[in-house]
């Protein structure tokens, strides 16, 4: 067993690390989005800004699959289990995060977060978690701007898991990719005004006056 997980979590680790969502836009369309976006995040949100939907729609697609592959081959078929499959789920996250292909300074990780958990869905509901809660604050309590918002999201989905999840290596697992999320998003926050909204009425901080807004 800890040799097949050492294995599965170097593949893990190498898979993650393949920057589709900056290379595929390098490549076909001769895009650097690290240098065409805003933050400077290779990842797909801004693939499909630089590149367009259908480039980085592919891109995000395979953003959540190199991730939820190794994992799920763990999880289904070598039914890796206990403590051995918490490297197994943060490896592909870690990859992406700090990829060797772009001198250790990868993407923001969301979109691999939400692949590896989605990995052990047939052992935990845990990516339904992070799914709904970030929904939530994406459309009805929306915070901005979204470094601020997946933070939230991700502390509080990895909270919800630990109180009522009932399996301990998940429970670590989703703790450790939500530290690594939003420590990403905290070193490379985006810019705009901080504002709270319920569905499109809210508060926000402009020249560091709290004021009513709509969204």
């Amino acid at each position: 067993m800890l040799l097949t997980c050492i294995s599965m979590t170097i593949i893990g680790l190498f898979s993650g690390s393949v920057m589709y969502s900056y290379f595929i836009p390098k490549y076909f369309k001769h895009i650097n989005i690290k240098e065409n976006s805003e933050d400077g995040n290779p990842g797909s949100s801004n693939a499909i800004a630089a590149s367009g939907a259908p480039i980085g729609i592919i891109c995000l697609i395979l953003d959540v699959f190199k991730a939820f592959i190794p994992v799920y081959i763990s999880v289904s078929i070598l039914n890796i289990s206990g403590l051995y499959l918490v490297p197994i789920m943060i490896a592909p996250v870690l990859g992406h995060a700090f990829s060797p292909f772009l001198k250790f300074k990868g993407g923001k990780a969301v979109a691999s977060s939400y692949g590896a958990l989605l990995g052990s869905f047939t052992i935990s509901g845990a990516v339904l978690v992070f799914v709904i809660v970030m929904a939530i604050f994406q459309f009805i309590i929306v915070i901005n701007p979204n470094s601020t918002r997946v933070i939230a999201a991700f502390a509080i989905a990895s909270i919800l898991i630990i109180i009522f999840g009932n399996i301990f290596e998940i429970k670590l697992a989703s703790f450790i990719i939500s530290v690594v999320v939003c420590s990403k998003h905290l070193l490379n926050p985006n810019k705009g005004e901080f504002g709270v909204f319920i569905w499109r009425y809210g508060f926000s901080i402009k020249n560091k006056k709290l004021q009513f807004a709509r969204r």
